[in-house]
């Protein structure tokens, strides 16, 4: 059957139509259709120390967006304690209404990533041509899990060495290096623990630590090896400051006191003691000095907690979500707010570097860490193991070490401490 030349006409007008009808109905959806993103996050620090508006940061970012994105609505619970925030989240995740941007601790990160929650952000870093050297290296491993990056950086909190240079400098050392290695920190210890009424190191200075100054991690992947030179080394030296010690537990009241020489401390808990109105309750008066933590050469040996932002492997908005935490952890203004207000550091190097930090920490009294310290501090920072087991055979390990220094038996059961974890693997 031939369609006469007039039906023809009228059949393409109807197809044009249905096309331009079809594209108007896009277009309009695309323009006003307002997508919900809903972002799981929790209000308090990650550090245990007191915030300033603990708000204001996810507040500012949001304000960003929205700016940017105006018919993107977004879903956002405040209120929400880091206390509370794992058990908030694991409802969440088991009534399958997990949040499409989650706030990553380190201590559900390597579970989540484990699991099959997290969606890997690899092709949106390529995508966008997030260069790596946009965040310190060690921060930004932190959001890797099997080599899968599934989070960004948002905030980070190194570990200092904190001295006492009275002390130091009427024993003798005056002028030290901010880099002290295993062998200058043995030393120190040594001679400032010859006079009783005084200690080398707190107790916060751990086995780990010993560990890392020698760049060495006692994980092989899930399995432990502390058998090898590095991590006798790593044991010798925390059996000498311990020795030194006596094994007593010296504190950071003794610290406090003037009685000790050193003592590993956070980042935030550094400024909040250093800073008003919270330093006028610090009793210590004598100067401080702010040690890199000790290793050799060329290694790093800093722990640091970072906290990422990821999202979540069942978004139905994953465009929206990328752009969300990319601008949380990469935009200038707001990671100047992460150190402004949240105690920790920025994970950029751009802020730690720019003069609006160095204001920061020109304000806080008594502060002697400059912000050229803290940036070779964040280029330091040792990079944690990454298994989903990984927290809880680490206490595993870290109760039986304990146990064999308390009674001076570490060297005498490495082997069989390291037999009995591997053991327990499967």
């Amino acid at each position: 059957m031939k369609i006469s030349i007039r039906n023809k006409k009228i059949l393409c007008g109807i197809l044009l139509l249905a096309v331009a009808l079809s594209a108007i109905f896009i277009f309009f959806k695309l323009k006003y259709s307002r997508p919900t993103l809903t972002i799981g996050v929790y209000t308090d620090s990650s550090w245990e120390v007191p915030n300033g508006d603990a708000d204001y940061v996810t507040k500012l970012t949001i304000k960003k967006f929205k700016k940017k994105y105006p018919n993107v609505q977004i879903k956002y619970e405040a209120g929400i304690r880091k206390n509370d925030y794992n058990n908030w989240l694991t409802e969440k995740i088991v009534k399958g209404t997990t949040p499409d941007v989650i706030m990553l601790p380190e201590d559900i990160f390597n579970l989540l990533a484990s699991n099959g929650t997290l969606k890997s952000l690899n092709s949106s870093i390529k995508d966008d041509r997030l260069s790596p050297s946009t965040f310190y290296r060690g921060a930004l491993k932190a959001g890797q899990y099997h080599n899968i990056q599934y989070g960004l950086p948002y905030e980070t909190n190194p570990t200092l060495m904190i001295a006492n240079n009275d002390l130091l400098a009427k024993n003798g050392f005056s002028n030290l290096k901010r880099h002290l290695s295993p062998r200058k920190l043995k030393n120190i210890c040594h001679t400032i623990s010859l006079n009783k009424d005084y200690a080398g190191i707190t107790s916060d200075y751990t086995w780990q630590d010993a560990q890392l100054a020698y760049g060495n991690s006692v994980f092989e992947n899930s399995a432990i090896n502390l058998t090898s030179n590095k991590a006798r080394l790593g044991f010798s030296l925390i059996e000498d400051l311990t020795n030194e010690n006596g094994y007593q537990s010296v504190n950071s009241n003794q610290f406090d006191q003037g009685r000790v020489a050193f003592m590993p401390l956070s980042l935030a808990k550094y400024r909040t003691y250093t800073s008003y109105p919270y330093h006028v309750a610090h009793t210590s008066n004598f100067k401080w000095k702010v040690f890199q933590m000790p290793s050799i050469t060329n290694v790093q040996a800093t722990p640091a907690a970072t906290v990422c932002l990821g999202i979540s492997a069942k978004t139905d908005h994953p465009t929206l979500s990328w752009k969300f935490i990319k601008l949380m952890c990469t935009d200038k203004e707001i990671q100047q707010e992460v150190i402004k207000n949240r105690m920790g550091s920025s994970v950029l190097p751009k802020v730690i570097n720019s003069t609006y930090t160095k204001k920061i920490f020109q304000k806080e009294q008594q502060n002697t860490l400059t912000t050229q310290e803290l940036d070779s501090i964040l280029k330091n920072i040792a990079i944690t193991p990454k298994f989903r087991n990984y927290d809880r055979r680490s206490d595993e390990l870290n109760y039986l070490i304990q146990n064999a220094l308390k009674n001076n038996q570490l060297n005498l059961q490495l082997f069989n401490i390291q037999h009995q974890i591997n053991k327990n693997e499967y």
